[in-house]
């Protein structure tokens, strides 16, 4: 019970202090400017050296949910709805979750290991020593490229998946490329669309919130360091998967809202 009530404090302790690092950077937000050749190094990072990896990933997660859904439509031979079912599914849900499945194994690590050896070398305690705030100069720019990237890199990977959905149907499932196509232009709306970036970009502020914590709050040297980029990951895509379930129960209140009004 002890051990129980310990974790359940650590854990309550480490959101707190992930939270107020994240007010915190996003209060240097007015130093965006300043901080622009360290935002463009993290977006660099984090979408330009992510795009391949990205692209291939949500290319194979478009062609197996297409074979997937292919199959059971054969059964009713309802082939033809295949390129509805993906668009809507890619938008929605496999878009910006994959991405940021993709991105918290990619660089939310890394980042967490990066700022870790940072801390644990007393590189942060010198930025400190030198009046020059670490919210400001090592996790903003992270934050901000972060968020930048990440819905940019989810809707690249969207429309690769999608394009993988089709090549399968088109391929396996005989699906002509017009009727793919024609489906999958009434699988999103607007709001669909609105709905998937943002799903996409709270992902993002809250993969980088994290692994920017955890870096911050490493002790105990290189076992500091691999413990932090451990704990990133998991509590990343814990979280990912909490907030998508969050927001994809709101979604359905906003579309019945939309609905009654229109």
């Amino acid at each position: 019970m002890k051990l129980s009530n310990n974790a359940v404090l650590n854990a309550v302790k480490g959101a707190g202090n992930t939270l107020v690092l994240l007010l915190e950077a996003l209060g240097h937000i007015t130093q965006v400017w300043h901080r622009r050749r360290s935002i463009l190094n993290q977006m660099h990072v984090i979408g330009t050296q992510s795009l391949p990896i990205t692209c291939f990933f949500m290319l194979l997660i478009g062609m197996v949910f297409a074979l997937q859904t292919g199959i059971e439509f054969a059964r009713f031979g309802q082939t033809n709805l295949v390129g509805l079912v993906i668009v809507s599914a890619m938008v929605r849900e496999l878009g910006p979750w994959m991405t940021a499945f993709v991105l918290i194994a990619r660089v939310g690590s890394s980042m967490a290991a990066e700022i870790g050896s940072m801390k644990v070398a007393e590189e942060i305690d010198a930025l400190e020593v030198m009046s020059i705030n670490p919210a400001s100069f090592v996790v903003m720019p992270r934050v901000v490229g972060y968020a930048l990237m990440g819905p940019a890199l989810t809707v690249v990977g969207t429309l690769i998946g999608i394009f993988g959905g089709g090549i399968v149907a088109n391929m396996q499932l005989g699906v002509q490329w017009s009727d793919y196509f024609r489906f999958a232009e009434r699988g999103a709306e607007a709001l669909d669309i609105y709905w998937g970036l943002l799903k996409s970009l709270v992902f993002s502020v809250t993969a980088a919130a994290v692994a920017c914590s955890n870096g911050m709050r490493t002790t105990g040297g290189a076992v500091g360091v691999g413990r932090a980029s451990r704990n990133t990951v998991v509590i990343s895509l814990t979280l990912v998967v909490f907030f998508n379930y969050l927001l994809t129960s709101f979604y359905r209140v906003v579309k019945m809202f939309v609905s009654g009004v229109l």
